[in-house]
């Protein structure tokens, strides 16, 4: 990577972290202004609302940290916590725990967990079917983490990962850097405004993944460039939505590849629950059903059209024509067998379907 791409590289980074924040409006400070023991939410000052100037509403998870935009992410807070605290996740401000009591802090810690629930989040390590209180598990154990921004861009040699270097008194960012050079063998690119890694294509994927599970927020920088032209889950860390239920729908969708990087020779397994063995064997019996009933149908449809060709009823096969229906009816049975010994194996196998000929022979 050169100067050039580097330089234009910290420019969008710099430019991404200048954008101010949505201003409050005015009805949520008329709210806020009605609470009847006002406090500041990070050390328990007292707020005088008739100085306007010496309160403010701070965000739970701030704006540049993918919160959302509604008064339940908003507290009151004084100057002085607001400015030291800046853009921060609570968990990256290590004198908040030195302001407030243990009871508060623990409240509203927990009303942390509520907003990142509405948050933008990454998807997480859970199959098709899973259940919500899988997913929020899953990201639960990312929110134990302090939140902070990555920022990704692709270049000719690989991808650059970085951040600006205002930002570098974070510890968690210090422990990335340290995950990058160390793990990775990221290249550490210097820039006088930026922290800024070069990593290759073979251990981009991993990398990224490694940081999402340690609760980054992985932005990419666009660069007008199409998106990858797979659809597995790897390659789709770019994607972010705001609600458990976004993301669970999202993973059964077109992501069919599970949780990253599963081995070529590595056996997949299955649960052994109650529960699940039942699931499994209701949509396998399902599955089989359903591709045996194509098959008929379809090996029906062929011999009435031959019949008719035969009486003279229907016109004559054109070139090829046939032969085209044939492969169809011959691409059911073969669909209608593979589910088949998935059911009496009672689990996917891909592996050597029966020969077509035994599909030909069974109604």
């Amino acid at each position: 990577m050169n100067t050039a791409d580097l330089d234009a590289f910290a420019r969008r980074v710099l430019a991404f972290h200048a954008v101010r924040a949505p201003a409050i409006p005015r009805w949520a400070l008329d709210v806020a202004r009605r609470s009847e023991s006002p406090v500041c939410a990070f050390c328990t000052a007292p707020l005088d609302l008739d100085r306007r100037h010496s309160w403010g509403l701070s965000p739970l998870v701030p704006s540049s940290l993918a919160g959302p935009r509604d008064t339940e992410n908003l507290r009151m807070a004084c100057k002085r916590c607001i400015t030291e605290r800046g853009s921060r996740d609570l968990l990256a401000w290590p004198e908040l725990s030195q302001r407030l009591p243990p009871e508060p802090l623990d409240a509203l810690l927990a009303d942390r967990l509520f907003v990142l629930q509405r948050s933008d989040n990454h998807l997480v390590e859970v199959g098709r079917f899973a259940k919500p209180a899988s997913v929020l598990a899953q990201l639960q154990e990312r929110w134990m983490h302090p939140r902070f921004v990555v920022h990704v861009q692709r270049h000719s040699d690989g991808w650059v990962l970085g951040w600006p270097l205002a930002h570098r008194a974070d510890l968690t960012r210090n422990d990335l850097a340290a995950l990058l050079r160390n793990m990775h063998q990221g290249q550490r690119l210097e820039h006088p405004d930026v922290v800024a890694f070069g990593l290759t294509e073979d251990v981009f994927q991993s990398a990224v993944w490694q940081l999402i599970a340690l609760h980054a927020l992985v932005i990419p920088l666009a660069q007008g460039e199409a998106p990858p032209p797979d659809r597995t889950f790897e390659n789709r860390w770019m994607a972010r939505y705001p609600s458990l239920s976004q993301i669970r729908r999202r993973r059964q969708g077109a992501h069919e590849t599970p949780w990253p990087s599963q081995g070529k020779d590595h056996a997949r397994t299955y649960s052994d629950k109650p529960n699940a063995v039942r699931m499994r064997t209701q949509r396998q019996a399902t599955r089989q059903e359903e591709t045996k009933a194509q098959w008929l149908n379809a090996r029906r449809r062929l011999a009435k059209r031959d019949a008719g060709v035969a009486s003279g009823t229907l016109r004559a096969w054109l070139p090829g024509e046939r032969a085209a229906l044939q492969a169809d009816v011959d691409d059911l049975a073969a669909a209608w067998l593979k589910a088949r010994k998935r059911q009496s194996k009672g689990r996917p196998d891909t592996r050597d379907p029966l020969p077509l000929r035994q599909a030909q022979t069974i109604n």
